[in-house]
């Protein structure tokens, strides 16, 4: 399986809620996930697809079970 890479741009105010969002899922994760395990969790929502079986970068910093959690 590939993985590829999705580069995007979005404005500070986006940013600021991206890691605002971090630090809220810190407080019952114990660490704080990283922008992308945000953007992960985010698309899987509202795609309404779990990429648990799909999702082919496993560098991930947070497993996807402690995000849905």
């Amino acid at each position: 399986m590939s993985r590829n890479q999705l580069n995007i741009r979005v404005s500070d105010e986006l940013e600021e809620l991206i890691d605002k969002k971090r630090i809220e899922l810190a407080s019952t994760l114990k660490i704080i996930p990283t922008r992308s395990d945000v953007v992960r969790y985010a698309l899987e929502q509202y795609l309404g697809k779990s990429l648990l079986d799909t999702d082919a970068d496993r560098r991930s910093t947070v497993s996807k079970k402690k995000l849905t959690n």
